[in-house]
């Protein structure tokens, strides 16, 4: 079992682990910016591309972002849905 300061410091690399994931996805983007809008205008299933760059990017992006809350230590209200 692991200890508080075990699991704060295993959840920190998980935040930098895919914040560094994001950072090279959005660098990667500007950077290829040009051959990728040249690759997807040959036509054809070229248009999956993008698409799919865009499901990865929201993937690593979620995950960030739900670990860097979890780091915080704020989790959502759970309301059960009645009133």
């Amino acid at each position: 079992m692991l200890t508080a300061k075990q699991k704060r410091k295993t959840q920190f690399f998980k935040v930098l682990l895919w914040g560094i994931l994001v950072v090279a996805l959005y660098v990667g983007l500007y950077l290829g910016e040009t051959p990728l809008i040249h690759w997807t205008a040959q036509g054809h299933w070229t248009f999956i591309g993008p698409i799919a760059i865009a499901f990865l990017v929201s993937f690593v992006h979620g995950h960030f972002t739900g670990e860097f809350w979890d780091v915080l230590g704020i989790k959502p209200k759970l309301s059960g849905g009645k009133k």
